[in-house]
């Protein structure tokens, strides 16, 4: 069920070809969910500014199913995962965390209540 999402201005050429597998892997063993609940998407050549500046940054999106109480734990470990895999500076990126209930979400035609 978790979402991994990143929007970026980086163009796409510039994403590396294994981000989404690194990112499933890396979401799985932080969050301790199997790969295959996992969905992993970049949005790449958006156009998209932080403090007023065209600089590489991006905006990351967490969805889980959670009560968030691990959220700065995984703050600091997202950070350095996305400023080691697509080179953006912390300081250049924000983490959105959505913390979902059970019964709103659904996979193969069932929730998780």
């Amino acid at each position: 069920m978790p979402n991994f999402v990143v929007y970026t201005n980086l163009p796409k050429d510039k994403i590396p070809k294994d981000f989404l597998q690194q990112a499933c892997a890396f979401i799985s063993k932080e969050l301790g969910k199997a790969e295959n609940y996992i969905t992993v998407r970049v949005n790449a050549d958006q156009m998209m500014s932080m403090g007023n500046s065209d600089d590489p940054c991006a905006s990351v999106e967490l969805k889980n199913i959670t009560d968030g109480a691990k959220n700065k734990e995984h703050a600091v470990n997202i950070t350095e995962f996305v400023e080691r895999t697509l080179n953006i500076p912390k300081d250049r990126f924000m983490i959105t965390f959505t913390n979902e209930r059970r019964e709103d979400i659904s996979f193969n035609g069932k929730t998780f209540a």
